[in-house]
C-alpha cells in the first residue's frame, strides 16, 4: 500500500464513547460543524449524564460520531448528531454508526427514530433513505442560518 493511502476493506472500530474521548468529540465538532454544533459543556452533558447512547468510529484516533438521545418511557428515540471526519468521509463510516445504533436501539426495545437533516444535505438524505429513513415534514427556518431542514423518522 502506498504511504498516505488507507486499505477501505479495513472497518474502523465503532465502540461506546468514554469520558476520555470528549476532546476527540469537542474537536470532530469543530471540524464538521461551522455553527450548528456542541460545545464542550454540552458535550460533556450528553457523554455523561444525559439519558443518551454516544458512539464513536476509531481509525487511529476518533474519526466519527454519533449521539442518540433517548426519553424515558418513551419507545422513541432522536439521532442528534451525525459527524464523519472529512478526510475519510464516503468510506461507509457514516453507515457502519448508522448501522450499530439501529441495532442497539432495537435491543433497547425502541420503537422509532427520528432525526432532522439541511434540505441541501443531499449526502446525509441519501444514507438515511438506505437505512430506511421517511421525511415527514419540513420545518423552515431550522437552523441559525435560516436553512430549512426535513425531519424524517424510521419505525424499527
Amino acid at each position: 500500500m502506498r504511504k498516505g493511502t488507507r486499505d477501505r476493506s479495513l472497518k474502523p472500530l465503532i465502540r461506546a464513547a468514554k469520558k476520555e474521548d470528549l476532546d476527540a468529540l469537542l474537536n470532530l465538532e469543530e471540524i464538521c460543524f461551522k455553527e450548528e454544533r456542541f460545545f464542550r459543556k454540552q458535550l460533556k452533558y450528553l457523554l455523561l449524564r444525559a439519558r443518551s447512547i454516544v458512539l464513536v468510529a476509531e481509525d487511529g484516533g476518533v474519526i466519527g460520531s454519533i449521539l442518540i438521545l433517548l426519553r424515558e418511557n418513551i419507545h422513541n428515540a432522536r439521532i442528534y448528531s451525525l459527524n464523519v471526519h472529512p478526510a475519510h468521509r464516503r468510506q461507509g463510516i457514516a453507515s457502519l454508526l448508522m448501522d450499530k445504533t439501529i441495532g442497539l436501539l432495537k435491543e433497547k426495545g425502541v420503537t422509532k427514530i427520528t432525526l432532522e437533516v439541511g434540505v441541501n444535505n443531499k449526502p446525509a438524505q441519501n444514507l438515511y433513505a438506505t437505512k430506511g429513513f421517511v421525511v415527514d415534514k419540513k420545518l423552515f427556518n431550522y437552523y441559525k442560518n435560516g436553512d430549512d431542514a426535513l425531519h424524517l423518522f424510521r419505525k424499527l
